[in-house]
């Protein structure tokens, strides 16, 4: 077995594991009600990725691309779900996936009536894959500066940040080996801010911010 194949399983296993990880905090958040920390933006841009990574998979011909963002989006969009169904205000979140939605069918007119060229139209979902892999990479820097301003660490998953960096780590690689920008370029970014979120658990643990 070659090091491309072995990267390769790795990748999809850990990648599971990750999507996986995500599901401890939404039977927590429906149990108790609690959408404090909850990374909603974590489960709306993952949701987004995952159909746009599809796309793009099936285009490159690619499975594991294919497969594993066909999971995402079926996870995340269970996690968007159901951080609507609890959270008491639900304009935003609402504003928001409409937001996204729109974005997506635009995009998919313009590839289809404007671009139409098949290669011009991989790279265009490549491009789109590539900057909204990056915001959702690069979204747990803003989790990292909220717990800094509070000196709490409530509600981060260690089970996350683990699954989150392992993740990021076996995608760069296989992106890598993949020679593809659109796959490996933005998971430097995801490792470096999933090394932050782990710095802050360490620092600040299960405190809560002291009230006065």
């Amino acid at each position: 077995m070659d090091t491309f194949v072995i990267v390769e399983k790795l990748t999809q296993g850990l990648t599971v594991i990750a999507l996986a990880s995500g599901i401890p905090p939404c039977i927590h958040m429906i149990k108790t009600g609690i959408t404090k920390n909850v990374p909603f933006i974590f489960f709306f841009l993952g949701m987004m990725n995952g159909v746009v990574g599809t796309i793009y998979g099936l285009m490159i011909s690619n499975a594991t691309l294919l497969y594993i963002n066909l999971l995402a989006m079926i996870m995340s969009a269970v996690g968007v779900v159901s951080y609507i169904a609890m959270t008491k205000s639900k304009s935003k979140p609402l504003l928001q996936v409409l937001f996204g939605s729109t974005f997506l069918l635009v995009n998919h007119w313009y590839c289809v009536r404007i671009v139409v060229h098949e290669e011009q139209v991989t790279e265009q979902y490549g491009l789109m894959m590539f900057f909204i892999s990056l915001v959702l990479l690069a979204s747990p820097a803003l989790e990292v500066i909220e717990c800094m301003k509070d000196k709490s660490a409530e509600g981060m998953s260690v089970v996350m940040i683990v699954g989150n960096l392992s993740c990021s780590f076996a995608w760069l690689f296989y992106g890598i080996l993949l020679k593809d920008f659109f796959v490996y370029a933005p998971n430097i970014v995801g490792v470096a801010t999933n090394l932050g979120k782990a710095g802050v658990k360490v620092i600040y643990g299960g405190k809560t911010e002291k009230t006065a």
